[in-house]
């Protein structure tokens, strides 16, 4: 292909990817993102919300090529991916990262309903999920925030992309083909947020369409079908038509970097904006008398996406807006001293007159935060007292963030045992964490994939 685009670009860096490239640390983080990711699976099987989607593809009665999370049902490698993408966003529990928005929904789901289909090795699977966290990086490092400032959902639109590439590269596709898939997955790549403001759980479907969307582009470009090769500079490109400047000049050195090592792990189920601010309650509920009932004011100082970006909702209407709602989480954190998913989607909790009192003393406001602080996942904590006092925390990211390196790797296996306890046997558990942990050292994931099934 003579024409050098962005798309084509991207292509060659990803179909000549290899596993020997790659650093320690992106295959242990990689293998900790398929581990964090078959724990959310799992629990999400169990929730109803996301029910429609699995009967919908059960109901397809599809080739058996590819696992279903908790279902008996096997199907053809992109629904596989729609299904379990969707599963793995159910609790809105899944990782962040400030150029990709959500590597793990996206591409895990697509690597492995694809490294079952083609039968790639453990270490094939692993360098599709690196390929697909690069695309979904290089593509938002200019782009996402003024995404999701407009309104898109950009983990959506760069997700598509993302399993776009980790489904290319387990097909094999040349260059060439993989360019016409990112111009085909261009033709599917949108979704909006306006499920913040008005509800909706197919925000939860988003992750399993992005996965489903890119990997179909991938399969009908290795069958022939073209795309516009310049899906994303071109005068009707994607990103020319959505918010964002492309700087295509500086792509090669942005791919120098492997990006899924500054993934962050969620460690509690919201919008990820709102952990600093559940870290630093919780910091000072463990170093100070701090009585919610004598709380005057809750000053929130934050960054200005994440203002718009849930921290302006105070009345929850569904398990999506309250896990949105960072003043919700507040809450949560001073009334009952926890933040669950069961939190999260107990309806009574959305108009508890205990946890409004306090949500309607939560004051937001945008400030920027000094160097040595995540821009973007920082917060300012003034607690004002009825005695006077002022308890105040400045949080700079949180557990599981890359800057708390200390503990992030075991909480990550133990968050997975929580979210599965009661759902799989302790054994069944240790079986998975054993085959994650090896997954670079296996001829393939379907022993893997076999535990996750019911």
């Amino acid at each position: 292909m003579s024409e050098n685009t962005l798309a084509s670009s991207l292509a060659e860096r990803t179909v000549t990817l290899d596993y020997a490239q790659l650093p320690l640390r992106a295959v242990e983080v990689a293998k900790l993102l398929v581990l964090d990711q078959l724990g959310l699976q799992i629990q999400g099987a169990t929730l109803p919300h996301v029910q429609p989607e699995v009967r919908l593809v059960e109901g397809m009665r599809a080739a058996p090529e590819s696992t279903l999370v908790g279902s008996v049902t096997r199907t053809v490698a992109p629904y596989a991916a729609f299904v379990n993408g969707t599963l793995a966003a159910g609790i809105e529990f899944d990782d962040v990262h400030m150029y990709a928005a959500h590597i793990g929904s996206h591409v895990v789901p697509t690597a492995l309903a694809f490294g079952e289909s083609t039968g790639a090795t453990g270490r094939e699977v692993i360098t599709a999920v690196v390929a697909g966290a690069q695309v979904m990086s290089l593509l938002g490092a200019t782009t996402v925030t003024d995404l999701v400032s407009a309104g898109w959902h950009a983990s959506k639109i760069l997700g598509t992309f993302g399993a776009a590439a980790a489904a290319g590269k387990l097909l094999g596709l040349t260059a060439a083909q993989l360019t016409h898939a990112f111009g085909i997955a261009g033709s599917e790549a949108a979704g909006t947020m306006e499920y913040e403001l008005t509800g909706g759980e197919v925000k939860r479907m988003h992750s399993g369409s992005a996965g489903r969307s890119g990997s179909q582009a991938a399969l009908l470009a290795q069958d022939g079908l073209t795309g516009p090769t310049a899906v994303f500079e071109g005068k009707r490109g994607v990103f020319r038509l959505l918010p964002g400047a492309l700087d295509i000049d500086g792509i090669g050195k942005l791919w120098e970097h492997f990006h899924i090592v500054d993934t962050v792990f969620r460690m509690y189920p919201t919008i990820g904006s709102a952990a600093p601010a559940i870290e630093a309650v919780r910091h000072l509920q463990e170093h100070s008398d701090l009585p919610w009932r004598d709380i005057m004011e809750i000053k929130l100082g934050l960054p200005e996406i994440a203002i718009g970006h849930g921290a302006t909702i105070t009345r929850p209407t569904d398990a999506v807006s309250a896990q949105f709602s960072t003043a919700f989480s507040i809450a949560l954190r001073l009334v009952r001293g926890q933040n669950r998913p069961e939190d999260y989607m107990n309806a009574d909790l959305w108009t508890d007159p205990e946890l409004v009192s306090v949500v309607d003393k939560v004051a937001p406001f945008p400030m920027v935060f000094p160097p040595g602080l995540p821009a973007l996942l920082s917060c300012q904590l003034d607690i004002t007292l009825n005695d006077g006092r002022v308890l105040s925390r400045t949080q700079g990211g949180a557990r599981g963030y890359p800057n708390h390196p200390d503990s992030r790797d075991s909480d990550i296996q133990t968050k997975f045992l929580d979210n599965v306890d009661g759902i799989i046997s302790p054994a069944q558990a240790r079986r998975i964490v054993e085959h994650v942990e090896a997954l670079d050292r296996v001829d393939g994931v379907h022993a893997l994939m076999a535990l996750m099934s019911s």
